[in-house]
């Protein structure tokens, strides 16, 4: 009987060492890998209407304004750096020579944004000479944000009837 129980305890022993996995016990060494990636940024764009019909008036009157229509801002550099966006218009004049004494823009409060971005606007800014007229701040990853300005031309009081035009240039930094 003897040689029984020996024989047994053998084979239980065996059992249970086919069960160990054979490096969770016996590691001799470990080794770490560095993992890295890029997240490329993208770019800075602003989008705006082709063209905008300001509102009629004769002769005599003092401005004219209208809507430029939909300006938007996409930020996808991926960033906290922010922005700036700023107006530049050319004189508005006729086939004649009569011409505008100033322009002034005004984008409003942002129509809507996304991300994290703080929108604000500067109000009706004179754009004769170029100026800014809206910024994102506390920005942080993508963002947009979109407006629709008011331009007002100013005319002086000698402006002959014609067909006016006018360049607005709107770009972001």
């Amino acid at each position: 009987m003897k040689a029984l129980r020996t024989l047994g305890t053998v084979a239980v022993t065996g059992t249970v060492l086919a069960i160990l996995p054979l490096g969770s016990a016996m590691a001799a060494s470990s080794g770490d890998t560095t993992a890295t990636f890029t997240l490329a940024g993208g770019s800075l764009d602003v989008t705006t209407a082709a063209g905008a019909a300001l509102t009629n008036a004769a002769p005599g009157a003092a401005s004219v304004s209208g809507s430029l229509g939909a300006v938007g801002v996409s930020d996808t550099r991926g960033s906290t750096a922010g922005w700036v966006m700023s107006a530049a218009s050319t004189t508005f004049v006729d086939g004649a020579g009569s011409v505008s004494t100033g322009v002034s823009y005004d984008s409003g409060e942002a129509t809507a944004s996304t991300g994290t971005v703080t929108p604000t606007t500067t109000g009706a800014t004179s754009i004769t000479t170029g100026a800014p007229v809206a910024e994102g701040t506390l920005a942080s990853g993508n963002n947009t944000a979109s407006y629709t300005p008011t331009l007002t031309v100013t005319l002086p009081a000698s402006a002959l009837a014609g067909d006016y035009t006018g360049t607005v240039t709107t770009s972001i930094l």
